[in-house]
């Protein structure tokens, strides 16, 4: 297998921390759906949905690094596949 370039290494920097940003994001977006008038609790499948996504695709590329996966980041996954039912999780 080749050795990564510079620019390979920067370009694997820079996706994870897209992903990361994508996961503030979204935790963002669901703070402020969370503050949706009572009665209006379906603005918040959409951006939990987003979370979700966000976190396992952030999680998954940590694994895929063998980097730890943060507590906070593997605790709020747990949490929300559980709260949209995916009570099956993957391994790690």
């Amino acid at each position: 297998m080749a050795p990564l370039s510079q620019a390979d290494q920067g370009f694997g920097f820079d996706h994870l921390m897209d992903l990361f940003q994508e996961v503030l994001s979204a935790r963002a977006a669901m703070t402020v759906a969370r503050r949706a008038p009572l009665g209006r609790s379906r603005l918040v499948d959409a951006p939990r949905t987003r979370l979700l996504l966000a976190l396992e695709a952030y999680t998954a590329e940590l694994n895929v690094r063998n980097l730890p996966v943060p507590y906070g980041i593997r605790d709020d996954l747990r949490i929300q596949r559980r709260i949209l039912g995916r009570v099956a999780e993957a391994p790690g």
